[in-house]
Parts: structure tokens; sequence; C-alpha cells
């Protein structure tokens, strides 16, 4: 921090040419695109075939959530520019940032052409995998949130999964916050979430990587001297934060960009980064992620038990099929804030991980790997005629997945009565039965 005091006293500009096109994408976190996986299915047990599926997602690849005239990187440019205080690179940033504003434009919050692609596959890879599911009469419940993103991704997720159907299924769609939203409904979540912010640990990994001069090494190729000196440290963290953002969305803008007339190169935003820099802000997001959203130092803890009304849904709506045998599958669409403490929740090896004590972003849990666009979790449950019992195969983003603590002889599927039995004594430890009233349990949790 002295080296930046320095050169704001002696009104250095810091060099503007760094180059950020060649840099790996693993920056983007919850903001990566994506990928059908390659994994190859373990067959199930002779004889047992798919009949049942409870899934839930998050919605696909989207645009900003906020219009870019709204954001503070917007307005200080603008300022800057009436004041004639752009760089040569602020000059380039600005022309950017208005042809993305022009993208944007009545856009927001939606899903891109990406994210129809990614559910559409999504849809697709379902029926392709777990035909047998789909075969005889079927109706689809299908739930959604309050935003329009979740909706449109449940519309392109049916599509794929029509066009493989021999007859279009009936679909009822109903809102479900309390199972979805979970976060927006629990006032302690909320005073945890924000108490983050100024969680101890976060404030050590932002010291460690001197995530201040980060931002005044950014500013400065943006700003003269003297337009910088006028912005205070929380007013440089917000422009690279927001500029940062910017990077991060085109990667699900690919098409939009092209109709708009413009070339990748046109936004390339990393530009105005270096690798390191890019690799450390998508680090602190990512920790940022875990700590609030996923296991971070506590795998039981407030951040994850949110998430206890979605386990009592897939449980209940499971019994339901059991008990009745109604050919349904349960599709709920939804956001990363859904799929992090869910993961967790369920103990799915890869996503309920803790900080260890000097771990890095990355070595216990990333937000890239677990939560990208379009992320997912789905139960698919397996009967052999003349059985009585079910087989069921965990998932996350399609791929099949260890449950921690619960052993299985025929892995990765899990006897169903071991796998319920599993989750209702986990919530018999958090005092929870799956008749209570969720909407009350967030409101009263603790």
């Amino acid at each position: 921090m002295k080296n930046i005091i320095l050169f704001l006293l002696l009104g250095i500009v810091l060099p503007f040419g760094v180059s950020a096109q060649n840099c790996a994408s693993d920056f983007l976190g919850t903001k990566t695109l994506y990928k059908s996986p390659n994994q190859k299915y373990t067959p199930a047990p002779t004889g047992y075939e798919p009949v049942f599926i409870n899934y839930v997602g998050r919605h696909g690849a989207r645009h900003l959530t906020k219009d870019v005239k709204s954001t503070l990187a917007y307005k200080l440019l603008l300022k800057a520019d009436s004041l004639t205080a752009l760089t040569e690179q602020g000059k380039r940033l600005k022309k950017m940032v208005i042809g993305l504003q022009k993208i944007e434009k009545g856009n927001t919050s939606f899903i891109s052409a990406e994210g129809k692609d990614e559910l559409h596959g999504l849809g697709e890879r379902m029926y392709l995998n777990y035909s047998n599911v789909f075969k005889d009469d079927l109706n689809l419940s299908i739930a959604v949130t309050k935003e329009i993103r979740t909706r449109q991704s449940a519309d392109a997720f049916l599509k794929g999964l029509n066009s493989k159907l021999k007859d279009t299924v009936s679909a009822t769609f109903h809102n479900d916050d309390v199972a979805l939203r979970f976060y927006d409904l629990s006032p302690a979540y909320k005073n945890f979430e924000d108490s983050v912010d100024n969680d101890a640990t976060m404030l050590a990994i932002e010291k460690a990587d001197d995530f201040k001069a980060i931002n005044f090494f950014v500013a400065s190729r943006i700003f003269t001297a003297g337009f910088l000196k006028q912005l205070n440290e929380d007013q440089q963290s917000k422009f690279v934060a927001d500029v940062f953002g910017f990077t991060t969305i085109v990667y699900s803008l690919k098409e939009e960009i092209r109709q708009a007339g413009y070339e990748s190169t046109d936004l390339n935003f990393e530009s105005f980064f270096t690798c390191d820099e890019l690799k450390k802000l998508g680090e602190m997001d990512s920790r940022n992620e875990d700590l609030k959203k996923g296991p971070g130092k506590n795998n039981n803890g407030i951040q994850v038990r949110v998430a206890v009304p979605l386990l009592v849904d897939f449980l209940n709506t499971s019994d339901e099929f059991i008990k009745t045998g109604k050919n349904d599958v349960h599709l709920r669409f939804a956001h990363a804030e859904t799929i992090a403490p869910f993961a967790a929740l369920l103990r799915i090896s890869s996503a309920d991980k803790m900080i260890r004590n000097g771990s890095k972003s990355g070595d216990d849990w990333n937000s890239s790997a677990i939560i990208p666009l379009s992320s997912n979790i789905s139960w698919v449950f397996y009967k052999r005629k003349g059985t009585a019992g079910y087989l069921v195969k965990v998932l996350l983003n399609e791929q099949e997945e260890k449950i921690d603590g619960l052993y299985s002889k025929s892995f990765p599927y899990y006897q169903w009565r071991d796998l319920r039995a599993f989750y209702l004594e986990k919530l018999e430890r958090l005092k929870v039965k799956t008749s209570d009233d969720m909407n009350s349990y967030l409101l009263q949790l603790r």
C-alpha cells in the first residue's frame, strides 16, 4: 500500500498495457458456462430401470441482473469523460460499457441464448438417459421462483425434453419460493449473510492478496491520476467489481453480441486486467460464495441449514411417489443460492467440504465446479419388477456422486430406505419433521 500512496503523491499513472486475452477462464466462478458431462454412467444392477426423477436446477446462462447504467462503473466513466479524465484505456472501456448497455437494454434478468441451449440440452439428456421414466402417462410438476429467468429456464428445458418424447406431456407450474428461495425468507440467514462481508476469513484473504492494490492498479489504467485521487478505496473496489462483472457476463452473451453487430473483441473486458488479477478476483468470489452459500467453515451452519425446506420437499415428493406410484417427474428451477447449500446439506462429497485452515480457494470447494450456470441435482429412482424396494442414484451436474457418511455396496446406487433414513436422522438432529411448516421454520431459524 505504501507504493500506492507514493504513486498518488507523485502523480504517476501506471503503465496501461495489460493483456489478459489468453487467460484461463477458471475465474468465471458462478458465471461458468455449463458443460455436458462426459462421464460414462455406472450400469444399474440387473433388472433395475429408472422410474422416477426428483430434480432441482439453477437457471441457465443469463444477462446482467441490473441495468448497466445503474452501475458505479458506468457513472464514473461518464463523469471522468466529461472532465477529460479518462486514459486511452479508459476511453476504450467506456466504449465497451456503452456497447454492453445496448446489448443488455430490455434483457436484464432474462436467460440468454446460451442459457436456452444449456437447458435444452439438459432436457434432451434427461430423456436419453432415463427414457423409461417417460414411457407412460406422465405429469410434470414444475416449480419456479418469482424470477422470470427460472420460468424461461423451465420452458427451455421442456423444449429439449419434448424434442425427444413421442408425445408431449402435461406440465403443471407453480411458484415455490419457500422451497427454492429459502435464503430470502429467513431473517437470521440474512443477518448471517451480511456478517460474512466483515468475516475475519474474508478480511485475511483480502489482506494477503492485497485487493486494495489490485483495485488501485486497475483503476489507474482507466482514470488519470488527478481523478483517481478523488476516489476512495470503497469506490475503487466497487468500480473494479462492476468491470469484473462485465468481464464474466459476456461469456453468456455470445449470440446476443453477434446479433448486435459486435465482435467478441469489441467487448474484451478481460484486457483491462492481468491474468493474475483475474485469477485472484475469481478466487475471492468463489471463497465469498463458499462462506455465504456453501459449507464454509461449518457444513452444519445456518448457510447450509437454511436449505432444509428443499430437503423436506424432496423427501415428501419422493414418499408420495413411493406411496401412490403416480408416474410424475418433479422439476424445480431456481438459483445458485439454492443449489450450493442443498448440495452441502445432502452431504454430496464434492460439495460439502469445509474450509481448512490455510487452504486457498478451490482447494476444498470451487464455485465453478459446483454451481456453474444451469447447475443441478437429481435423485433418480430405480426399481426391479417383483421387488418392493427402490434404488436411488444422486447426481450433481449430471455426475454420479457419493454421499459422505452413507455406505452403499452397490454405489452409486443407494437403497432408498437407507438414503431416506440418513436424511430423516439429519432432520431429527436439526429438530425438523417433514410435516413441519417450512415457512415457520425459516422465520424461526437461528
